[in-house]
């Protein structure tokens, strides 16, 4: 028996009937019910850009919002002007109902030999991406140091050199556990106390001469009188401890995204959002330990600095817009051809930007690797 209840009471003007109104209403709902499954093409043109690009990369999926986001695991992060897309990659013909709760395994929770075997597989994927938009990957030769690192010094210092120093000299810190250098370790525990609300954090420069000072004693004394660094950095005030520390990230002796890296780094701007963002996880991934840890360590930093961005000012763009030359330096990136063209320069300044501050809204993204890829590798193993 089918139970009616009559919310509002039709206008008398029409003089319309209890049955014709009942009867109406019936109609229209049968009629909506019956024209459900013409509405797809109308219903597609309606949706936004994100869900249109989401639609597109998996294909033959199922085609509803919630159906999507359920199965696909997709993520919404917000940039500056434009959204950037994230998914978590699902195993081929997964059920809907385990999919509402992705496996996402850290990529430091595997052992040493399942990170080996996911190198190559993390190649094929990166190609796949940039062949799929008729991109030619460029990869530079890897960075050989034309001389032994010599002495205590801790800038102009490869990360392998650090962290070996410092397994050598601090024995049982965390060092071993992290692979984060040390002296990077202090400065962004202290700035991350001191520091995260202080406005015009990273943009301020600090006093010159005291920088200096603190660079000389960081330089000379960490290694060989390591008593004498902590109080000095605790003292130190907050811009000139960002200063310093922009200052190591510029004297690397290779790009923190490695020299063999960055240039696949920057061609990524060129890839639609869905793609880029799965080029850059593929890319902070295949870096070596210690500058994959180091970059998780500087990400997880500056997204603690834009947090509190009501207090120091400091918004996501305006941390790229600062961080970007030490993460793409100008020496590596810009090509020579092009040394003299403001234009260009300026140009590629910018994708350096826009490159950086995606890389700051992915940062808890970067280190999640795709559940097929594991079982990919232990099926090759098999074999």
């Amino acid at each position: 028996m089918l139970k009616v209840t009559l919310l509002t009471r039709p206008p008398m003007k029409f003089s319309v009937s209890l049955t014709r109104y009942l009867y109406r209403s019936l109609s229209i709902r049968q009629a909506r019910e019956q024209s459900a499954t013409n509405l797809a093409p109308r219903q597609a043109r309606k949706r936004s850009r994100i869900q249109r690009v989401a639609l597109y990369c998996t294909r033959n999926r199922p085609t509803n919002k919630r159906d999507v986001r359920d199965v696909f695991g997709v993520r919404f992060d917000s940039t500056t002007d434009e959204t950037v897309l994230t998914a978590v990659d699902q195993w081929p013909g997964q059920r809907s109902e385990t999919a509402r709760e992705p496996c996402q395994i850290d990529i430091d929770q595997l052992s040493e030999d399942e990170q080996k075997r996911l190198q190559p597989l993390l190649w094929l994927e990166l190609k796949s991406l940039f062949d799929k938009h008729r991109v030619s990957p460029v990869r530079q030769k890897p960075f050989k140091p034309t001389r032994k690192e010599k002495g205590n010094g801790v800038f102009g210092v490869s990360l392998n050199t650090l962290i070996h120093r410092d397994q050598q000299v601090f024995t049982g810190k965390d060092t071993t556990v992290t692979l984060v250098p040390l002296v990077l370790q202090v400065i962004l525990s202290e700035l991350a106390v001191r520091g995260a609300r202080e406005e015009g954090i990273l943009r301020v420069s600090g006093n010159k001469q005291r920088i200096d000072a603190l660079y000389n004693e960081i330089e000379h004394n960490f290694y060989r009188k390591p008593e004498k660094i902590d109080p000095l950095i605790k003292e130190a005030g907050v811009h000139d401890l960002s200063s310093l520390l922009k200052r190591w990230l510029r004297d690397l002796s290779q790009p923190l995204l490695t020299n063999d890296l960055v240039h696949l780094f920057f061609q990524t701007n060129v890839l639609p959002p869905h793609d880029q963002c799965k080029a850059l996880t593929v890319l902070c991934q295949l870096l070596p330990h210690e500058n994959r840890n180091t970059l998780r360590a500087l990400l997880h930093f500056f997204r603690r600095v834009v947090k509190q961005q009501h207090l120091n000012r400091m918004s996501q763009q305006n941390v790229a817009t600062i961080i970007a030359p030490s993460f793409f330096p100008p020496t590596f990136v810009h090509p020579p051809d092009h040394k003299d063209d403001m234009g260009a320069q300026t140009q590629m300044a910018d994708k350096c930007c826009q490159l950086t501050n995606v890389l700051l809204g992915m940062a808890d993204s970067l280190w999640v690797v795709p559940q097929r890829l594991i079982e990919q590798g232990k099926i090759v193993i098999a074999m």
